[in-house]
């Protein structure tokens, strides 16, 4: 299927989910300073468009989101980034907040 079509708008990058995932994804997510959405999509069992869905804010994350990110994430290998995710972080981009 592949990436969206591009509004030009860099919504994507100024997201707040997008910058938190920046902060506590461990760096096998990142490439390019960006997030690998095709390695989160792999990770988290999702489509790509789903996860730029989430990265644009136009669908709130499900439970199952959010326990695949909180798994992921665990195991943060960066000594810069601030820990890893949890429920807290991602409880304001989940369905019904």
């Amino acid at each position: 299927m592949g990436r969206p079509k591009t509004t030009g708008d860099q919504k994507l990058h100024d997201s707040a989910l997008y910058q938190l995932l920046m902060d506590k994804l461990p760096s096998e997510f990142i490439k390019y300073d960006k997030i690998d959405t095709q390695r989160l999509s792999a990770a988290t069992g999702n489509a790509r468009y789903t996860i730029y869905c989430w990265l644009n804010e136009r669908r709130t994350l499900s439970k199952r989101a959010i326990q695949s990110l909180l798994e992921i994430s665990r195991e943060t290998d960066d000594p810069e980034k601030k820990g890893a995710l949890t429920k807290e972080d991602l409880i304001p981009f989940a369905l019904g907040f």
